[in-house]
């Protein structure tokens, strides 16, 4: 379960958070490049009676800064698979993100800090289609960046 604005968090995808914490490492494989790696286990895996305490962020900052580096790493890995971004991902997930988190996860029984979460959960959906978006027109972008210059140059 994770701290953060002011209290435990048990709502929202955050929770219930599972994850392999404890394992043997010759019978086990990191998988994912960037952002979400998971242990995935060959044999039997067990599970703690109680749940493990993640303090995640100081505070809404900290939560903000670690959306935007987060967010680079998803959307070069969604590109690096070929994924797209177009304005269906754009403006489709992230409200799709927030009712998620919000409604079906139950962000609403945390009155305030469910619809921060909630919120920021949908921000950074949106950051990283759009992160995607402009790596798939980088180099549109470029070019018309360096007309913008030679232009403003003359």
């Amino acid at each position: 379960m994770t701290w953060h604005l002011g209290r435990w968090v048990r709502t929202t995808d955050w929770y219930p958070d599972y994850q392999t914490r404890l394992y043997d490492r010759t019978r086990a494989e990191w998988t994912g490049k960037y952002v979400h790696e998971a242990v995935t286990a060959r044999g039997p895996v067990g599970q703690l009676r109680g749940e493990l305490q993640h303090f995640a962020y100081r505070d809404i900052a900290d939560h903000l800064e670690t959306i935007d580096r987060y967010t680079t790493y998803a959307a070069r890995q969604m590109h690096e698979d070929g994924r797209r971004a177009g304005l269906l991902q754009l403006a489709g997930h992230p409200p799709l993100a927030f009712l998620r988190n919000y409604l079906v996860h139950g962000g609403i029984r945390d009155g305030a800090a469910g619809v921060i979460i909630s919120a920021l959960n949908a921000y950074y959906v949106f950051l990283k289609f759009a992160k995607l978006w402009e790596m798939q027109h980088a180099p549109k972008l470029a070019t018309t960046e360096d007309t913008k210059d030679t232009e403003a140059k003359t």
